[in-house]
């Protein structure tokens, strides 16, 4: 959990209790942790270039 900024907390409940496979972020607080529960942490960049990658 994110102690600097409770309020990040709230998007990683939601990502944990939907399973969700990633969650997209700008926030240096969440990107900081790089995982949660089995969630992948990520930038924008960094989803955009694995979505490409799959398109080659």
């Amino acid at each position: 959990m994110i102690r600097d900024d409770p309020a990040d907390n709230m998007f990683l409940a939601h990502a944990s209790e939907a399973q969700a496979d990633f969650l997209v972020t700008g926030d240096e607080h969440l990107l900081g942790l790089k995982s949660f529960e089995g969630t992948a942490i990520v930038s924008p960049r960094y989803l955009m270039g694995i979505l490409e990658a799959r398109n080659e």
